[in-house]
């Protein structure tokens, strides 16, 4: 082959490479002024998916280099149906950030969010309930004009922070009705925290306020959208943001419905779709098909973006393919058929150890780490790798390199196991800080939080193995669920170890209590673990919160529904020596409960 005909081929490769690759364009709507301190509100309903986030926030977005920089941000990513990442940004780019949990999906209806910037704090409200607050010296830089922001964007990595890029479940739409800025007025307002703040106006998205707004024509390096006026439309008294490829820009969607995969676990076949789906035609049993495998019954998601099949049992040697009909989404989009292979469980030899943080088995028993997806069986949602020095020696344990190599910023972790009993321990170390209250952060198994404000060097001190372990936890779902969200700083996993105790178990009709009733804690006094025990006659949404002796809530460890029966939450909480008062509320469709006990904390 000559160098010339050579040449040309690589040229006429480049070329069609170019002309397969595809734009994507997304939006952002922001104030023309700055604002200097004040409460920042929003309602909107967020897009569900993966690869993207939906924001509101507000940006010094007046400067040349790092060295003023000044953030605040609410970030809805699309593949969490109950989180919310609250970030501040301030000089050198240096970010502090947190995840928490919500008791509601953001992507299904609309709820308020806000947070309130002031010289000493900056909180985050949902629904006009505040989760999460930063302090400290940082947040005396939050000293520039902000102005406030709206965008939907993906982000432009391995998927590892919002998930995987998929193309095919475009267009995106986040839908914002109104915004709201009050003004800093400390001792003479009449709204927010100490009634500090005084509204200065809002916005119904009736019409675009170009005295107010503008649109972006932009992207920045780590982005893989370019924002486009088009994809910022007022429409029906909404902004609507939307993400879409550069051919179809605007509120508009003419892309038929797709699968995004389908998996069999323990006769159920779950189905995955690339959009909300029409709740008629889609609930529609007749359209869909298994070839050598009959469908007994159906169940369409709330959402709508998901199915289970029940179905007659699976030949593990056997490929089974699944077959939809005209499926149809909400834009009246449908094609005539999908067809999907179904993915087939691996079930998980318990014990199962994981190294996490480690891409290689460890020890001959802890398994690689890897990413959670429909094709895994265990797996870890966002995270980064921690290394440390192998010459580190490790207190409290034999498996020193199990406790080098872990995850910070770990959001969740999941687990695929049959419906049953299981034991979890928790493989935790602290090898970045030389002190106490350098790091804080919550842990909690199937919706219990079961460790309070955590800091492992207090516990231990650097370099020692802290271990957690959690006994007879109830998985019902299939999926074993482990969440984190910090305080200050970054949550730290290193090792996971999940014990089987038994399957099968569901609570009798028998055992279901006909009242309220919360239990005293056990042991009490504690120190450092206890246990509180309350039931529901019927599956309630339950709040439960922690008060110090003068009345001041220390932290809310419940805000989440809870099936009837008994439930149980293990608490190792991060406070002093002490009397402290649980509270519990329990709310159904016809009452309210409330009750109160004391507990006593001995160190």
């Amino acid at each position: 082959m000559s160098s010339v005909f050579r040449f040309f081929l690589i040229l006429l490769f480049i070329m069609m490479q170019v002309s397969l690759a595809v734009d994507y364009n997304g939006a952002e709507y922001r104030t023309k002024e700055g604002f200097v301190y004040g409460r920042f509100e929003v309602n909107y309903k967020s897009a569900q998916g993966t690869g993207i986030l939906s924001t509101f926030f507000t940006y010094h977005d007046f400067t040349t280099s790092t060295n003023d920089w000044n953030e605040i941000d609410i970030e809805i990513l699309s593949r969490y149906d109950n989180d919310i990442q609250t970030t501040t940004i301030v000089p050198r780019q240096t970010i502090y950030n947190s995840h928490s949990k919500l008791p509601f999906n953001p992507h299904t209806d609309f709820h308020t969010y806000a947070f309130e910037w002031t010289p000493d704090y900056v909180a985050w409200f949902a629904d006009g309930v505040e989760f999460y607050r930063q302090t400290g010296e940082h947040i005396q830089t939050l000293v520039h004009p902000q102005k406030i922001m709206m965008n939907m964007w993906a982000d432009d990595g391995d998927g590892t922070w919002t998930g995987p890029w998929l193309p095919e479940t475009l267009p995106y739409f986040a839908y914002y009705d109104w915004v709201a800025y009050y003004k800093y007025t400390p001792d003479s307002g009449n709204a927010g925290t100490d009634n500090n703040f005084t509204l200065d106006w809002r916005d119904e998205f009736d019409s675009w306020d170009q005295d107010r707004w503008e649109k972006a024509s932009h992207t920045w390096g780590g982005n893989r959208v370019t924002f486009t006026p088009n994809n910022a439309v007022i429409k029906d008294g909404k902004l609507i943001l939307c993400l879409t490829d550069s051919e179809h820009q605007g509120y508009m969607d003419n892309v038929a419905p797709g699968i995004l995969w389908a998996r069999y676990e323990n006769k159920k076949v779950l189905i995955e779709f690339s959009e909300a789906v029409d709740s008629v035609n889609a609930g529609d049993i007749s359209k869909y098909s298994i070839a050598n495998a009959t469908i007994e019954s159906l169940e369409l998601s709330k959402d709508r973006r998901s199915a289970v099949l029940h179905v007659s049992k699976f030949d593990s040697d056997k490929v089974y393919n699944l077959i939809i009909f005209g499926l149809k989404d909400l834009w009246n989009n449908s094609k005539s058929y999908e067809f999907e292979t179904i993915l087939q469980q691996q079930p998980i030899q318990f014990p199962l150890r994981v190294n996490i943080g480690g891409d290689s088995l460890y020890n001959g028993k802890y398994l690689p780490d890897q990413i959670w997806g429909p094709t895994v069986e265990y797996g870890r949602m966002d995270g980064w790798q921690d290394k440390y020095p192998t010459s580190i020696d490790i207190a409290n344990t034999e498996e020193d390199s199990l406790y080098l190599f872990g995850r910070h910023e770990i959001v969740k972790y999941k687990v695929r196991c049959p419906a049953g009993i299981y034991n979890v321990v928790l493989h935790l170390a602290e090898n970045k800080y030389d002190t106490a209250d350098q790091r804080l952060f919550n842990i909690s198994i199937e919706d219990d939080l079961v460790v309070s404000n955590l800091d492992i060097f207090k516990e231990v001190g650097q370099y020692a193995a802290y271990d957690i372990r959690v006994d007879n936890i109830e998985v019902t779902d299939g999926i074993l669920d482990i969440s984190f969200n910090n305080w200050v700083s970054d949550p730290v996993l290193f090792g996971l170890t999940v014990e089987q105790v038994s399957t099968g178990i569901k609570k009798s009709q028998s055992d279901m209590p006909d009242r309220f009733n919360l239990k005293q804690n056990y042991p009490n006094p504690f120190n450092p673990e206890t246990t509180i025990e309350y039931e529901l006659s019927e599956r309630s949404f339950v709040t439960l919160k922690i008060y110090d002796s003068t009345g001041s809530l220390i932290n809310k460890l419940i805000e989440n529904y809870k099936d009837a029966g008994l439930n149980t939450l293990r608490l190792r909480p991060n406070l002093a020596s002490g009397i402290y008062f649980y509270q519990l509320e329990a709310r159904n469709s016809a009452n309210v409960w409330h009750d109160t006990k004391k507990m006593l904390i001995l160190k």
